[in-house]
């Protein structure tokens, strides 16, 4: 066991390792690989289109609508840089920040494992978290918080452990802390609870003057990122639109009227069912909570507190609003570390052997390598790009001299993306909203049909709306179909039609 410890005992050949494993899990558990044909999910087109549109001299929330934070389309900017019609630069860092996530997972098993066990238990957390529902088709914005969260928990640790309460480290997660803000801000209940037990340590310890000077360095960390997006915003004229739309946009448009007790018994029934939508995930998890529970392997009890208050207030501001979206639960993955915690320190305390290191080596190298391929994605690895809608009516909008397009009453389908369209309407396609709560969003995409700003218009209908293109305002009076096509998405048959401009 020593041997393998020692063969083990250097930083370049651990990141080796983990940039390996994630390359491998996210070639087969990611739609964004170069092994998928293309990745169909609304989500991840949405935000590629987005990223698009800043590098090509669109303002987020001004020119495009959607609602997600800057620093996320920022990220698939550069992912749009890398490659213009394809997901192959969103894959290559999804691969980056899925390495770093793996690093802070191993520093946080380190703590506690010796150097083998952590690299094996944050592999096979790699390999868990990409296989399983949450994970979705890659590339979600939980996806890309998953480095922040390990790094957070682990700096906590740290600071608790060895005694040290830097400014550095505060200022580093409070910069964290406003990252996240720019991406989705409702996972900061972290944060929250991470500052909140950082200032009630040092009161503990009577350091009175040092905890209310660290909460504001914390919030000068966490104000940097967040100065440097309303700086962008104020050059580009937007500060106003970037309020409106991911401040109070999402802070209304999604919330359900429900009262208080209702939201409470939602929250706990959907993080419950989303944690029986995987067994394993399921029993890890209750594993690292029982974990939290004793001191024995934890030791400290400021971190069981700090890791179970984490979680929950981490569960109030994901799910308080009421609705329970499958990818929401990716961050909540991260915490299957303690569980495996919990079990390694055992079999390393009281099972020390050569023979068995290497059995479990073995044992845990099959699992890492199964687990990915049984993501539910690995089944549209073989399907041709034939299939797809996207490519389909690509073939004739690329024929046209000026390529603009409108995806009409629907989420973000692709087309902008395989056509490498920049969008002309501020409204380029609809949100998770009814037309009550966001009326200018159809309205302001019948106005540009009305008005003939765009040659060409994708139409979807499935089930209850069958033949609705036929009544939508302007369509059929400026537009002829000139192409049908037939694809399946999610399960679900969808037939998607191609307008051109009379």
């Amino acid at each position: 066991m020593k041997k393998i410890s020692d063969y083990l005992d250097n930083k370049k050949i651990i990141i080796a390792i983990l940039l390996v494993a994630s390359i491998f899990t996210l070639l087969i558990c990611s739609k964004n690989s170069p092994l998928y044909p293309y990745n169909d999910w609304v989500d991840g087109n949405a935000f590629f289109t987005m990223g698009k549109g800043m590098f090509n001299g669109k303002v987020p929330y001004k020119d495009l609508f959607e609602q997600k934070g800057p620093l996320l389309y920022l990220i698939y900017g550069i992912g749009y840089l890398i490659s213009h019609d394809t997901f192959l630069g969103v894959y290559l860092l999804e691969v980056i920040s899925y390495t770093i996530f793996g690093y802070f997972l191993f520093k946080i098993a380190r703590t506690y494992l010796n150097q083998f066990y952590a690299l094996l238990v944050s592999v096979l957390t790699l390999a868990i978290i990409s296989g399983s529902i949450s994970f979705v088709q890659g590339g979600s914005a939980e996806e890309f918080c998953l480095p922040f969260v390990a790094s957070s928990v682990y700096f906590f640790i740290k600071i608790i452990n060895e005694n040290d309460f830097g400014k550095k480290y505060l200022l580093i997660n409070g910069a964290i802390a406003g990252c996240v803000s720019l991406i989705k801000f409702n996972l900061l209940g972290l944060w929250f609870i991470w500052m909140a037990l950082y200032f009630f340590k040092l009161i503990s310890l009577k350091e009175i003057k040092k905890a209310f000077i660290s909460c504001v360095y914390f919030l000068v960390g966490m104000f940097i990122p967040i100065f440097i997006s309303i700086l962008y915003f104020v050059i580009n004229g937007a500060l106003r639109d970037y309020y409106d739309v991911y401040i109070t946009f999402n802070l209304t448009a999604y919330s359900t009227t429900i009262d208080l007790k209702t939201r409470i018994l939602n929250m706990f029934s959907a993080i419950f069912q989303q944690m029986k939508y995987n067994r394993t995930i399921y029993i890890l998890l209750c594993l690292g909570f029982v974990n939290c529970l004793t001191t024995k392997i934890l030791k400290n009890i400021w971190i069981n507190i700090f890791i179970l208050l984490s979680f929950i207030f981490l569960m109030i501001g994901v799910y308080i609003g009421g609705l329970p979206f499958i990818y929401y639960f990716l961050c909540f993955e991260a915490y299957i570390i303690f569980g495996f915690i919990f079990v390694f320190s055992i079999v390393q305390n009281y099972l020390s052997s050569q023979t068995l290191a290497i059995c479990i080596l073995c044992g845990g190298m099959i699992f890492s390598v199964h687990y990915p391929l049984k993501s539910p994605n690995r089944g549209y690895m073989n399907i041709p790009q034939s299939a797809y809608a996207q490519y389909v009516f690509k073939d004739i909008i690329d024929k046209s001299k000026n390529k603009t397009l409108l995806n009409y009453d629907n989420l973000d389908g692709g087309f902008y993306t395989t056509c490498n369209i920049v969008p002309n309407v501020k409204y380029f396609m609809r949100q998770n909203v009814g037309y009550d709560r966001c009326p200018q969003i159809i309205d302001g995409q019948r106005e540009a049909i009305k008005n003939k700003e765009i040659e060409f218009v994708v139409i979807r209908e499935y089930r209850d709306t069958i033949g609705y293109r036929k009544n939508i305002p302007y369509l059929n009076d400026n537009y002829k179909e000139i192409k049908k096509f037939k694809q399946l998405y999610e399960g679900m048959d969808f037939t998607y039609y191609l307008y051109c401009l009379k």
